[in-house]
């Protein structure tokens, strides 16, 4: 995602959910918010976020590199191609979350952004001609995704900057926003 870095990082108040680790301050601080330059990165955005599901964003954010390397730095094409041999490769990797049905939905998800960028030419700019309300998102994305509930897209919505992130109070990007 984006890798612009925040200035003075650690002086800054935050959101109480970010304030747990290195990792999750540059991801509340410089990419959270901020929309991909990508269809990769909306990509690596909409798999983490259902690898979410049911877990904390902080175990999914640790695994991360894991998840890169496992999923082919999030190749679209790559991951449309992993086959039965590939899938069982995944569920005996550590560093990623071993969810059968989760990885199932990677590798359809892929296959979906191929079907959408052939359709519209990008899935970037598929999602920007839709409307900012997380309902009609999902009324349009559901039909195409596996493992994409109504709470996860309204956290991918979120994460890549199509609706606005909702800050505590006391964050400075909250500050920064009023």
């Amino acid at each position: 995602m984006d890798s612009r870095s925040a200035p003075d990082i650690d002086a800054r108040p935050r959101c109480a959910w970010a304030n747990t680790d290195d990792l999750m301050v540059h991801y509340h601080d410089v990419e959270w918010g901020r929309q991909p330059e990508s269809d990769n990165e909306y990509f690596e955005a909409l798999t983490l976020e259902s690898f979410q599901s049911g877990l904390s964003w902080r175990t999914i954010l640790h695994r991360r590199e894991g998840f890169r390397e496992a999923f082919a730095g999030f190749s679209i094409p790559v991951v449309a191609n992993f086959t039965e041999h590939e899938m069982e490769m995944l569920l005996t990797n550590e560093r990623i979350i071993r969810h059968r049905g989760k990885i199932e939905a990677a590798i359809h998800n892929a296959r979906a952004f191929q079907a959408i960028q052939h359709e519209a030419g990008s899935f970037r700019g598929w999602l920007a001609a839709l409307p900012e309300d997380p309902e009609a998102i999902h009324r349009a994305l559901k039909p195409h995704l596996k493992f994409f509930g109504p709470t996860t897209c309204v956290s991918f919505v979120e994460a890549v900057g199509k609706i606005p992130t909702p800050h505590d109070d006391g964050c400075w990007k909250y500050q920064s926003a009023t």
